[in-house]
């Protein structure tokens, strides 16, 4: 019976891993400058709109 578990199966899910958890940090980065780009852009706007 063949292994389920073999170190490269092991090394190829932890590189999986990897690549998604950078992924997700370079997007969420990446949306965080944007907003502040945004928020840098228009200095006089506030972040809470429904203040009428």
């Amino acid at each position: 019976m063949a292994e389920i578990f073999t170190a490269s199966r092991a090394l190829g899910l932890m590189a999986l891993v990897l690549l998604v958890f950078v992924t997700a940090g370079v997007m969420y980065l990446s949306l965080m400058e944007a907003n502040d780009r945004r928020r840098r852009r228009n200095p006089g706007q506030s972040s809470d709109r429904q203040k009428s």
